[in-house]
């Protein structure tokens, strides 16, 4: 018994030494840094703390971006442009292979690397029917002499190949047409382009999906660092034009880490290498046109002049 109250003492003692709960010890509690920045100040200090993370920045060294040339758009992903030295996925809305919309947009990503880093390295690009053009590529602003270009045997060869590529640091990017990207490929994808990051950003894949996934479906876990949905959209036709105008298209931002999802209607310049918004249609709606029917005069309602300018 008297053990028990000797060691009651010795705990009662030392917890009376120290400062009561509620003078002292309050006090200390109210002089520390997360509770002295008040709740809104702390919870915008911790978000920004996570986007530095989630940018790369915090103890590593920062991510590289690439501009895109277009406020609009670089204003919307982390850092003011594409990350570079990671893993992008690019996607069509249509049930076929859309490879017009979705290999253009990557070709104009890839000029604007070139541009921005010219001696960055030459380009793999890997495919199982191996259907790119090379000399179509010098309308898109690059150089053929810079892409790799290797036929695979097999969905697993693709993603194989991809990722052999990404450790080399010789090359600018790696560009995959895949059918598909699960989880565990995307994750082994994402490594390795990390992996090789540098002063000039890293090796940056592309994965070109040509499986169509529909919305209602739903979409797998990737850990791509952005997801990309490119819709065709008609193109302007200009006064002085002698052919089809530039390449517009609708970009989804359907994902992206440090970013929140956006549309944009875009044109692509091959001459200036660059996104522009695009301008607005110049014709009405057909629901604002008067019916058809012929009027007093013996003219048809709305009818009006076909221009034949473009005729030979």
């Amino acid at each position: 018994m008297s053990l028990l109250l000797r060691e009651k003492g010795r705990v009662s003692g030392a917890f009376g030494a120290g400062p009561k709960p509620g003078a002292e010890g309050l006090t200390g509690m109210s002089k520390s840094p997360t509770v002295a920045r008040g709740g809104a100040a702390g919870l915008a200090a911790l978000r920004d703390q996570v986007r530095r993370l989630e940018q790369g920045g915090g103890g590593q060294r920062r991510r590289l971006v690439l501009p895109l040339g277009l406020a609009a758009l670089d204003a919307a992903l982390p850092g003011g442009g594409l990350p570079l030295g990671a893993l992008h996925e690019i996607e069509g809305e249509r049930a076929e292979w859309d490879d017009g919309v979705t290999l253009g947009f990557c070709l104009a990503l890839l000029a604007r690397l070139e541009r921005a880093f010219p001696k960055a390295g030459q380009i793999l690009w890997v495919s199982r029917q191996g259907d790119l053009y090379p000399p179509a590529l010098a309308g898109q602003g690059l150089d053929p002499g810079r892409f790799l270009l290797v036929r695979a045997k097999s969905a697993h060869e693709v993603l194989w190949a991809m990722e052999e590529g990404l450790r080399c640091n010789r090359l600018a990017a790696v560009v995959g047409e895949v059918e598909g990207l699960d989880r565990l490929a995307g994750r082994r994808l994402q490594l390795a382009a990390e992996a090789t990051r540098g002063a000039r950003g890293g090796v940056t894949a592309f994965a070109l999906h040509r499986r169509f996934r529909p919305l209602r479906r739903g979409r797998e876990a990737s850990a791509a660092l952005s997801r990309w949905r490119v819709t065709a959209a008609a193109s302007r036709d200009a006064l002085d034009a002698r052919f089809i105008g530039r390449p517009q298209w609708r970009l989804d931002l359907l994902r992206c880490r440090g970013a929140a999802p956006g549309s944009w209607q875009v044109e692509w310049d091959d001459a200036a290498c660059g996104f522009s918004l695009a301008p607005a249609l110049c014709d009405r709606p057909l629901a604002a046109q008067p019916r058809g029917g012929l009027a007093r005069d013996g003219q048809a309602r709305g009818a009006g002049v076909v221009d034949f300018r473009h005729a030979v």
